[in-house]
């Protein structure tokens, strides 16, 4: 077991074992890389800002919670569809908007409905950008980490085609 700690003396538990996913008790979300984490609908209330998150985002179209929901966590809807059509734009631009959070420090969570697609695609282009890999090594990170991940053929097979992504 490993001692997380989240900052502002939170510390938090996990189950992260070498090759093992780390995982916070009470939030479906696993931990993509340091900092960045991906899961499903999130907890409403202060949940989120005790567990040390600063920054989350909401990207199922269906579940579209006001931020005031979430005192002290910075709130990013970007309501997509878990359908055939790829959002690229709008992803790449949350995944942008991610990574440069991410590189000032903050602590992400990224989330859809079931915390596998939509969320998975926006995981992995941040991923891409932040630590400059291809989209087939940024997919291959996100399904390591988030059993069942990306799983929707359209999104996957987007993000496998693109290339090395260099970091900014």
């Amino acid at each position: 077991m490993n001692l997380i700690s989240f900052g502002t003396n939170v510390e938090v538990l996990t189950t992260h074992m070498p090759g093992k996913k780390a995982r916070i008790p009470g939030l479906d979300a696993d931990r993509i890389m340091e900092r960045l984490w991906q899961g499903s609908v999130p907890p409403q209330g202060d949940a989120l800002r005790k567990l040390g998150f600063d920054v989350l985002v909401l990207a199922a179209a269906e579940r579209q919670i006001p931020a005031r929901a979430f005192p002290g966590v910075q709130v990013i809807h970007i309501p997509l569809d878990d359908a055939r059509h790829v959002p690229a734009r709008e992803a790449s631009n949350v995944a942008r908007m991610v990574a440069r959070l991410w590189r000032r420090g903050a602590r992400i969570l990224i989330t859809c409905n079931m915390g596998l697609n939509r969320s998975g695609l926006i995981s992995a282009l941040a991923v891409r950008l932040i630590i400059g890999k291809s989209g087939a090594e940024a997919v291959a990170d996100v399904q390591r980490a988030r059993k069942g991940a990306l799983f929707n053929d359209h999104f996957r097979r987007y993000l496998e085609r693109l290339p090395i992504e260099r970091r900014a």
